[in-house]
């Protein structure tokens, strides 16, 4: 009896305005998000094409100034599945290092780099090692790709031959990854020796990643593995997203810089 009733068009003004409201917000959302991809189309595609772009000069340079050195070099882009079939190389066309000139990995394979069940450098891996690694690092480091750079992965590989027999599957693949992971350490370490006084030196802490792969990606020839292609250490770039920079660019240009910092 005593209870209170609001009179119908006040409840139904406020009903007008929360709809109004809902609304407003939704149409807001709707032309941010219209907005913003459209500016992904035009700005975040040519980002990643300045990248790509950067790789690819990047690499061409590698090539130029290995080929000055008489070291083989082939351009090469990397297979989705490493576990192909390859041709298998001449002995008077043998390739000291394959890069694919989309991604900037470079892979050192035919050349003997370390000894059978050894994670140390050969004298003959190291003389190729001091040819190589600074112009590959010069050309991604003092240039415009390294402003894309995230990471510089050493990886290390090894044939599935191996340990075979004398152990378990599981434990041959993990004797195998222990080798894999202590050569690309040791590749990491001679780059940091050969690298001493360069502009970008102080960078590599940051860049510089070690990986081991054991024998998850050898490397076939005719249906069979190629046991010295299988081993192997393998540079590759991990580049920076392309999302992050160009939702605070944005930010930037479509609040005149308010939100530049997230």
């Amino acid at each position: 009896m005593g209870a209170k009733f609001r009179p119908k068009k006040q409840e139904f003004e406020e009903n007008i305005f929360w709809v109004t409201m809902s609304d407003l917000f939704i149409g807001m959302f709707m032309i941010f998000a219209t907005l913003f991809f459209a500016f992904c189309a035009n700005t975040g595609q040519g980002a990643g094409a300045e990248a790509a772009q950067a790789t690819r000069e990047a690499v061409q340079q590698v090539v130029e100034k290995m080929r000055e050195q008489n070291i083989n070099v082939v351009e090469k882009a990397e297979q989705v599945n490493q576990i192909v079939e390859e041709k298998p190389v001449e002995t008077a066309k043998k390739i000291d290092v394959e890069i694919d000139p989309f991604s900037g990995m470079a892979k050192i394979s035919d050349l003997e780099l370390f000894k059978l069940n050894s994670a140390e450098l050969t004298p003959a891996g190291k003389q190729f090692l001091t040819k190589f690694l600074p112009v590959y690092f010069d050309a991604i480091l003092n240039s415009e790709l390294k402003k894309y750079v995230t990471y510089i992965v050493i990886q290390g590989h090894t044939d599935s031959n191996l340990f075979r027999g004398s152990y378990t599957p599981q434990q041959q693949y993990m004797k195998n990854m222990n080798l894999s992971m202590n050569r690309a350490y040791n590749v990491a370490e001679f780059i940091f020796q050969i690298c001493k006084g360069k502009p970008y030196y102080k960078d590599l802490t940051h860049i510089i990643r070690v990986e081991g792969a054991s024998f998850s990606k050898p490397i076939m020839v005719n249906g069979k593995e190629d046991f010295k292609q299988s081993r192997r250490v393998e540079l590759r770039l991990t580049l920076k997203e392309q999302k992050l920079d160009v939702l605070q660019q944005f930010l930037k240009q479509g609040t005149g810089g308010q939100y530049e910092k997230l």
